[in-house]
């Protein structure tokens, strides 16, 4: 476990289920992925900055750029760092 490592946000979905898909593949790669609002069951409310509804997918800051050719290959739009 790497609970010193940060996590970073590297793509937001419209729907719990959607980021769920998402999170599915990439795990399905070895990367370990965190859907937060799985989490909260089914509170929409806004949440650290993210619109309400949206899902956020999270993964260790020393996966991001294997995650993010991942979900590239898979035409997923991911989130870009803030600089």
């Amino acid at each position: 476990m790497r609970k010193d490592e940060a996590l970073v946000t590297i793509a937001t979905f419209p729907t719990e289920f959607e980021a769920s898909l998402a999170r599915g593949a990439l795990e399905a790669i070895g990367i370990s992925a965190l859907v937060p609002a799985e989490a909260r069951g089914s509170f929409r409310g806004l949440y650290n900055g993210v619109a309400p509804g949206a899902a956020e997918l999270k993964v260790f800051e020393s996966d991001r750029d294997r995650a993010v050719v991942e979900l590239r290959r898979l035409q997923i739009r991911v989130v870009e760092p803030p600089e």
